[in-house]
């Protein structure tokens, strides 16, 4: 993290910053062409309420630098019980498809506490949403390792017991100059 973080604050004016606007920004840090098949981002959540529930294209680990939140893992259960939930396709720039109806109840099987030290492990079928530990602030700040795989066939979902979603859809985006340096403020004060 901190070869990343030294990487990411020398060479500031090449460095990725992208947003989704009232959510969070993402840095990508610098490769180093090593061949590795792993990408390194700082995530600054600057709201950890998520407002749905979704999955990932690659496993990743998070580890977390400040702020906390609780992950929840979901499922989709209970197929016989007569109810319906969804599936909304999400798509590159933070959009989503025509909703797909699956038979049983969407739940939460699972809560992870994530606190500055500790490292979460997510996978690509692995449903989840975080939401911030009551009366915490919700910045959260973590170090995030993505393994990518050119074979990745996981494909990324929305999970609703709705049939529309009620989340905002800005679309990810460059970080504008102000957003950006108050994303290097932010990273300057980890150094």
């Amino acid at each position: 993290m901190e070869l990343c973080l030294s990487q990411v604050l020398s060479n500031w004016d090449e460095v990725e910053v992208r947003t989704v606007p009232n959510v969070m920004y993402q840095v990508v840090c610098p490769t180093n062409n090593t061949g590795e098949d792993i990408e390194y981002r700082f995530h600054w959540f600057l709201d950890c309420s998520e407002t749905y529930i979704h999955n990932h294209r690659y496993a990743f680990d998070t580890y977390c630098l400040q702020g906390e939140y609780e992950e929840r893992l979901w499922e989709i259960s209970d197929g016989h019980s007569g109810t319906l939930s969804y599936k909304f396709p999400r798509t590159s720039g933070n959009k989503f498809g025509t909703h797909i109806p699956v038979p049983g109840v969407l739940r939460s099987v699972k809560q992870n506490h994530h606190f500055p030290g500790n490292t979460l492990h997510v996978e690509p079928n692995q449903y989840h949403s975080i939401v911030p530990i009551g009366g915490a602030n919700s910045n959260v700040l973590t170090f995030d390792a993505r393994r990518l795989c050119s074979t990745a066939t996981e494909p990324t979902f929305v999970l609703s017991a709705s049939d529309s979603i009620q989340a905002p859809t800005d679309e990810i985006r460059p970080a504008t100059a102000q957003e950006r340096q108050l994303v290097h403020e932010k990273l300057i004060s980890l150094s």
